[in-house]
């Protein structure tokens, strides 16, 4: 199973599609859904909360954020790549730029 690549397919902007991940386990025979959800939800929300943290009274580029989340996603996911990276960093940058942490 790769999961960089469920990762990558079932993560979007705002959310993870749930139910169309479900029925790719479902229909491919893969285990630990509720795992693996619970896995990619707590990923995308720690990644965030590590630039709220760090961006107290800064602001970041969009550079520096993705440099800071992949440091972190690295260093915690042993199984992550490039194309994982990315497809947290989608969420990531979104909501970096909602919550007034990106500098315009």
């Amino acid at each position: 199973m790769d999961k960089n690549k469920i990762l990558k397919d079932f993560s979007n902007t705002f959310f993870i599609e749930k139910e169309e991940m479900k029925s790719y386990f479902e229909n491919n025979d893969l285990d630990s859904f509720d795992e693996i959800l619970k896995e990619f939800e707590d990923m995308r929300k720690n990644t965030f909360n590590i630039i709220w943290d760090k961006s107290e009274h800064l602001q970041f580029t969009a550079k520096e954020v993705e440099n800071l989340s992949k440091k972190y996603l690295i260093e915690n996911y042993s199984w992550i790549d490039n194309v994982g990276i990315k497809a947290v960093n989608n969420h990531l940058l979104w909501m970096c730029w909602h919550e007034g942490i990106i500098k315009n």
